[in-house]
């Protein structure tokens, strides 16, 4: 893991040409308040439990997903709603990497000035993304059919110039920015994050369990985080109506964590941090709109042998029509 003042360092060094050419933007709110987007999302969640005494070895924990197709309708950005449905996975890859059945609710309210999400996600049966660096003599994935994943989180953005970015236009489409601009970012989040093999197995590997000494039978793992950051997001616009933006953020906070190998706890308060980036391209028109959105987010924690880090991947391709 990248220490925490180096990453700050990094993404200020990164972000800091940009807001040399922040200029102002300018903004459209369509006359047709309605928005009808098909879509197809490819979801992507990661749990690695790294030892902190030898920073090569971890684990990589990951559920057999399968892309979404739906549609959504929303009125003005504020009301909305979607309905998906789940592909087919092949028998061949159900054989090798297992089934995971997941539930995931995401609320979403993109406006100009903040952008507010809450969201639940609960999955369960994972694969060993990473088998072959710990086992190699494993043809396969190594399956934890039992272990399941359970986050509840929320966060907001807040942008510092709403006349030079607005949120809404880059993640909602429910306003149109017409020229481009950015801004610095402030940010805040709570994530509650509680992971179990229900049928108490540990979830290190054996051949991995002589790095954690203490924590290598480790079951069950229960953290609270809280974070508070900043960064910067740009929208540049191209043509009548095209558009691509780019948004980097990072905090740092506090964690309470309690983790439980069935017969011992232990207990540990310390650092967490967070970090999220969204990339997205696309036409954002008076009528249609249509692109891609993407968004990698991060929170990790930290007991005493051990690394923890919950990564989300997002791939979103929409196109749509306002009436």
């Amino acid at each position: 893991m990248v220490p925490i003042r180096f990453a700050w360092i990094a993404m200020f060094m990164f972000l800091a040409p940009f807001s040399a050419f922040a200029e102002g933007g300018s903004f459209e709110e369509p006359e047709s308040k309605f928005l009808l987007k098909p879509f197809i999302e490819v979801p992507g969640l990661h749990l690695e439990l790294r030892s902190t005494k030898f920073n090569d070895r971890f684990v990589v924990w990951t559920p057999n997903y399968r892309a979404q197709t739906g549609v959504s309708l929303s009125y003005a950005g504020l009301i909305g709603v979607s309905i998906s449905a789940k592909s087919e996975m092949t028998a061949e890859d159900e054989a090798l990497k297992g089934r995971s059945a997941y539930t995931d609710f995401r609320f979403r309210f993109p406006w100009r000035r903040v952008f507010v999400e809450v969201g639940y996600q609960r999955l369960k049966g994972f694969f060993a993304e990473n088998t072959s660096s710990f086992d190699p003599g494993n043809a396969g994935y190594l399956r934890r059919p039992d272990l399941s994943l359970e986050s509840k989180y929320a966060s907001a953005i807040v942008t510092f110039s709403p006349d030079r970015y607005s949120l809404a236009a880059a993640f909602d489409q429910s306003e149109r920015q017409t020229s481009s601009g950015g801004s610095w970012l402030l940010t805040l989040q709570v994530a509650d994050v509680l992971f179990e093999d229900e049928a108490g197995i540990a979830l290190i590997p054996t051949a991995l369990q002589s790095n954690f000494p203490n924590e290598s039978l480790v079951i069950r793992g229960s953290f609270i985080s809280a974070t508070a950051g900043g960064g910067y997001g740009h929208l540049w616009t191209y043509g009548e109506t095209g558009y691509a933006f780019a948004q980097l953020i990072a905090g740092v906070g506090f964690q309470s964590g309690r983790s439980s190998d069935g017969t011992r706890e232990f207990s540990t308060s310390d650092m967490a941090s967070s970090a999220r980036i969204d990339l997205g391209a696309g036409s954002n028109g008076k009528t249609f709109v249509g692109g891609v959105l993407i968004s990698y987010d991060q929170t990790s924690f930290r007991t005493e042998e051990t690394e923890l880090a919950k990564r989300n991947i997002l791939v979103h391709l929409f196109a749509g029509v306002r009436f």
